[in-house]
C-alpha cells in the first residue's frame, strides 16, 4: 500500500532494535523516509537538525527519556509544532497519571500528543495515525 505522503520524514526514538527495525521497515514500504534514534539525545538532536513531518516516541525510554523528549518537543519554538504519537506498553489512563505527561519541567502544562499507541502498535492503526497527522500537517503548512 502506498503512501499518501511519499515524502514525509518520520524520525523513530525507539531503544528497542527489534521495534526500531520494524518501524523503519513499515514506514520505508509505505513511502516515507524514517530517521532513527535510540535516546533522548539523538532524538532531539535529529528533530532539531532533520525538522522531520512527524515524530514516533518510545514512551518508555529508560529513565524517563521519552517523556523529558516529549517535553523537549513540546516546550521548544522550533518542534512544537511537529506531531508526536507516542508508543507505550501503558494504556494512555495509565500513562497521563505520570507526573511528566502533562506538565514541563518548569511546570507548564504541556499538550497530549496527538496520538497514543499501545506497543506493539498494529501496523495498520499506526499507518493510519501516521497518514492523517501527515495529512494535517500538510494541510497546517499550505494555510
Amino acid at each position: 500500500m502506498a503512501s499518501e505522503n511519499p515524502a514525509k520524514t518520520i524520525l523513530v526514538v525507539e531503544d528497542e532494535p527489534d521495534m526500531s527495525i520494524f518501524l523503519s521497515n513499515l514506514l520505508t514500504a509505505n513511502g516515507f523516509c524514517p530517521i532513527c534514534a535510540m535516546t533522548l539525545a539523538e532524538g532531539l538532536k535529529k528533530a532539531m537538525d532533520e525538522r522531520p513531518d512527524l515524530i514516533i516516541i518510545n514512551a518508555m525510554l529508560p529513565g524517563e527519556a521519552g517523556i523529558r523528549l516529549y517535553q523537549s518537543i513540546r516546550t521548544s519554538d522550533r518542534l512544537c509544532h511537529i506531531p508526536v504519537v507516542m508508543l507505550s506498553t501503558l494504556d494512555s489512563s495509565t500513562f497521563y497519571r505520570c507526573p511528566g505527561a502533562k506538565r514541563s519541567p518548569a511546570g507548564r502544562p504541556i499538550p497530549e500528543p496527538e496520538a497514543y499507541l499501545q506497543k506493539p502498535p498494529e501496523a495498520d492503526e499506526l499507518l493510519s495515525v501516521v497518514n492523517r497527522l501527515c495529512a494535517i500537517c500538510s494541510t497546517d503548512q499550505r494555510d
